[in-house]
């Protein structure tokens, strides 16, 4: 078979798996398209003891307000006028906060359409932090300290157009091995009509080969 003959039925073997792949990068191409920009901010702030302590102790107390870095309570008290999130649900699903294991530092993350939103959200969210420790430094022995402000990032955070580009691809490599599964492909080979062919062939071939006076 020439090499023109054999990549024109690697075609039209292979052309709807192809079809679905370029299809599934359209989509990701679309959904990059079509989604809004999203930035997101970080602001960090570092809990410190009102007299000589351990470091284990203060990280201890960085993890412990960690997990309550997003109670009602201390988003309540974040909000004001010009954020983004107007309501407390709203801001506790823009922000993400993160402890270090080893060390008393707490990273507080806020995502908003806009740059600036998402700083100011951040910031917001790390005050009511430190004041709210503050409030309770006389019964935990420790205060909460900002270590550095957000500022309103360059670049957003989301969609990625190559993550987007990559799962649609998968979904079209996926649903084409589908496409195969239900109608499996034609395989290359002989046709029927010398398929029909070899016993006859096979038993002139005998024939020939017996002796003479057999």
């Amino acid at each position: 078979m020439s090499v023109t003959r054999r990549v024109s039925a690697a075609a039209r073997r292979w052309w709807p798996q192809g079809c679905a792949v370029v299809l599934g990068l359209c989509a990701g191409l679309l959904y990059t398209a079509l989604t809004d920009r999203v930035y997101t901010a970080q602001a960090y702030v570092v809990v410190v003891a009102d007299a000589p302590s351990s470091i284990e102790q203060t990280t201890k107390f960085a993890q412990a307000f960690t997990k309550i870095a997003t109670q009602p309570a201390i988003v309540a008290a974040a909000l004001r006028p010009g954020l983004a999130a107007h309501t407390v649900g709203e801001l506790q699903r823009t922000v993400r906060v993160s402890g270090s294991p080893d060390a008393p530092m707490i990273s507080l993350a806020a995502s908003a359409p806009d740059a600036a939103q998402a700083a100011t959200q951040a910031n917001a969210l790390a005050q009511s932090l430190i004041t709210y420790a503050g409030a309770r430094a006389t019964d935990t022995g420790v205060r909460i300290a900002n270590l550095s402000q957000a500022v309103a990032p360059e670049e957003p955070s989301g969609p990625d157009p190559l993550i987007n580009l990559t799962v649609g691809a998968a979904a079209g490599l996926l649903l084409g091995g589908l496409f195969y599964l239900v109608t499996p492909p034609t395989r290359p080979g002989r046709d029927k009509s010398a398929t029909r062919d070899e016993p006859a062939a096979r038993a002139r071939e005998r024939s020939r080969k017996r002796p003479v006076g057999a």
